[in-house]
């Protein structure tokens, strides 16, 4: 893989400049220091994702954030500024290096002031390119996708659950019919859920809460499957919704809830506006 033509004309007009503590200086400010080469392994060009590890010290050596292992990809990099992906881009696979830039350029606020010092150390794992990543991806989407019917089968058919799927593929099961008002689309509500997993395990709760979760119904503040589920309802009742990956979080990780995820919600509608 080899450097965008952009990044191969900028990076050979650098001229770096040593420092006496050991680093040296791109035109943008970044200080970098390789302490492991390995230059006849692979280095990412722009549009490629890297497989790294990260950690970053203040000026007193204390570590304030730090990453075991995850990927990015390396989007176009700005040369009159510093940035850690400017770093990244000069490294190969197995490559290990020093980074030292202000706080303000690391894009993470929380630490110490914008002007302050920071070390950043990383281990470069891997180089993947992108059509290798999308590749990748697709292979994890179908598979996920066939562990998560296999699973949501085995759950309907072990619950004796036979009601057909909405077009959507919800599952809307009425447990306790309401007397109040239906929820109007634009206007807001309010409910009370438990939310679970396949297995039975929880993963949020308003009832720990001790209020009601509210929002607009039909402005995309919460899932899909969940404002569908509550569209159906009428004020004071219940409802079991079983949500399949699409209509919740598709195949991303989102706090505790995996990637393919079927998510079940107790619903308890107690609030509609009108």
């Amino acid at each position: 893989m080899k450097h965008s033509s952009l990044i191969v004309t900028a990076f050979a007009a650098i001229i770096f400049t040593a420092c006496a503590n050991g680093f040296n200086t791109t035109p943008s400010g970044l200080e970098y220091k390789i302490i492991t080469a390995n230059t006849n392994a692979p280095q990412p060009a722009v549009g490629d994702i890297v497989a790294i590890r990260l950690t970053c010290r203040n000026q007193q050596g204390q570590t304030v954030d730090e990453t075991p292992l995850f990927k990015m990809q390396l989007n176009t990099i700005p040369i009159w500024q510093p940035s850690v992906e400017e770093g990244l881009l000069m490294m190969h696979k197995g490559d290990s290096a020093d980074f030292r830039l202000q706080a303000r350029f690391y894009g993470n606020n929380r630490m110490l002031t914008n002007d302050s010092l920071l070390t950043v150390s990383v281990k470069m794992v891997d180089v993947i390119s992108r059509e290798e990543f999308e590749r990748d991806r697709e292979d994890a989407r179908i598979a996920g996708e066939r562990e998560e019917d296999q699973l949501l089968n085995e759950y309907l058919q072990k619950n004796n659950i036979d009601i057909e799927p909405t077009m959507s593929g919800m599952y809307y099961i009425e447990t306790e019919k309401g007397t109040g008002p239906a929820p109007i689309p634009g206007k807001m509500v309010a409910i009370h859920y438990e939310g679970y997993f396949l297995n039975g395990q929880t993963f949020d709760s308003s009832y720990g809460r001790r209020e009601p979760l509210k929002f607009k119904l039909g402005a995309g503040d919460v899932i899909q499957g969940l404002e569908e589920g509550v569209a159906r309802m009428r004020r004071g009742g219940r409802a079991t919704l079983i949500i399949p990956s699409p209509l919740a979080y598709g195949d991303q990780q989102v706090g505790p809830i995996p990637p393919f995820a079927t998510l079940i919600f107790e619903v308890w509608l107690v609030g509609t506006e009108e």
